[in-house]
């Protein structure tokens, strides 16, 4: 896992490294009947419960670190812990059977609102963006264990106002992106996992400016971090609440090709969004 998802965050994280996270406040979800679960991020480690009913869940991440960080979730087979998860990280190669990605919410210099449905079972969130200079913030002991409980919990599904479909190798929206406050729901379509960051683009800079940057992170930075979410298996749905002010933003899936290895925006999963 070490190779794949330090792959697929270290160009997010060159990104992500040059902002300084804001000290942003609470923000209340809008999605009913979901059970909202505060994550609080430090350097380095998650602060969050260690057992939640499952069910419709809002992972609702503040950041209290100098480092901007994201929430990786992972689904477990019974019997495996966050060291065997470790193990795999630190051995690499692909992903294991009894490893599930089930997502999260994406780093952003704000706080951040993710809502699936989680099954009952256990689970691992992990951050794997690196330090400045250093290793993923996974190395430095940001990995949390946590139970799913089993649970009668019934909530409507959210009613998104927006899609984003994620395919191979592709975001495509519905509708064009207004301004303001959004629930888009996130569907992948495609054959492989896949996530996506988004950022408010710098102007005169464009999402290539900003996958540029992560390479070779030089100068001012041409975006500022906005969020998304990390990996989701194929067929999954899950959802998102953002406030969007007008402005040029850049959409991008770094997550590394299962074939040849290169990040999904190298095979053109990469958009750039006029929000008016």
């Amino acid at each position: 896992m070490y190779s794949l998802m330090l792959r697929a965050a270290a160009g997010l994280g060159a990104v992500l490294l040059t902002a300084t996270p804001a000290a942003a406040p609470l923000v209340d979800p809008s999605i009913p009947g979901a059970n909202v679960v505060d994550v609080v991020a430090l350097d380095y480690a998650f602060e969050m419960p260690s057992s939640i009913p499952a069910g419709l869940t809002t992972l609702r991440l503040t950041n209290k670190g100098k480092e901007l960080h994201h929430v990786y979730v992972v689904k477990v087979d019974a019997g495996k812990t966050a060291n065997d998860v470790m193990a795999w990280f630190k051995a690499g190669g692909p992903p294991p059977a009894w490893l599930k990605p089930v997502g999260g919410p994406n780093a952003s210099v704000g706080a951040s609102l993710f809502t699936s449905t989680l099954d009952a079972g256990k689970y691992v969130a992990l951050c794997v963006i690196p330090s400045p200079g250093g290793p993923p913030h996974v190395m430095k002991g940001m990995i949390k264990e946590f139970t799913v409980t089993p649970s009668n919990r019934k909530a409507p599904a959210p009613k998104a106002d927006i899609t984003l479909t994620l395919s191979d190798y592709s975001l495509e929206f519905s509708k064009p992106l207004s301004a303001g406050k959004h629930i888009v729901a996130v569907t992948n379509t495609g054959k492989q996992p896949h996530e996506f960051f988004f950022a408010k683009l710098v102007p005169g800079k464009t999402p290539m400016d900003m996958a540029m940057f992560a390479e070779n992170p030089k100068g001012a930075p041409p975006g500022m971090p906005m969020g998304g979410i990390t990996d989701i298996l194929p067929g999954a749905t899950v959802y998102l609440e953002i406030d969007v002010p007008a402005g040029e933003y850049g959409f991008m899936c770094f997550t590394p090709d299962a074939k040849d290895g290169k990040p999904h925006l190298a095979h053109g999963m990469i958009k750039q969004v006029s929000v008016k």
